[in-house]
């Protein structure tokens, strides 16, 4: 009885101790006003199927580099797709002249301060990274086993 109980609260301590709990914080620039957004029209925003955002305001989308965590959290939480499929989607798009992908930047500190200098600008960031530079427009939460 005793090895029974001690194997189950292992594996229930196991268990717990894999799981991880993942805040990633949709941001823009402080002065943007976006209207109702929720993550289908930041989704069309990233994937250039739209250009601004629900109340009409251009909106200037930014990536995280390839092989950064966040964007891989980014693109399975929101995009519902993998880096390889993203790659193919716009290329794609830039072949018929239906727009450019997002610019990539390569550090949190590069997001905020783009985020923070450029009107009109949505990106995402690790939810505690998030300073008061810019705008927190969602946040998208994700339970993920590691």
């Amino acid at each position: 009885m005793f090895t029974k109980l001690r194997i189950l609260t292992t594996l229930l301590f196991i268990f717990a101790s894999n799981t991880v709990f993942a805040e990633l914080a949709i941001i823009a620039h402080p002065g943007t006003e976006t209207g109702t957004l929720d993550t289908q029209n930041v989704r069309k925003l990233f994937l250039g199927e739209r250009k601004s955002f629900p109340n009409g305001q251009h909106a200037v989308p930014f990536n995280h580099s390839i092989g950064s965590p966040d964007r891989k959290e980014f693109f399975s939480l929101v995009l519902g797709m993998p880096e390889s499929a993203h790659k193919r989607h716009w290329k794609r798009k830039i072949a018929v002249g239906a727009g450019n992908s997002p610019a990539e930047l390569s550090s949190y500190a590069a997001v905020l301060k783009s985020i923070a200098t450029t009107p009109g600008s949505i990106g995402y960031i690790d939810a505690s990274k998030v300073d008061d530079s810019v705008k927190v427009l969602l946040i998208v939460r994700d339970f993920d086993e590691v």
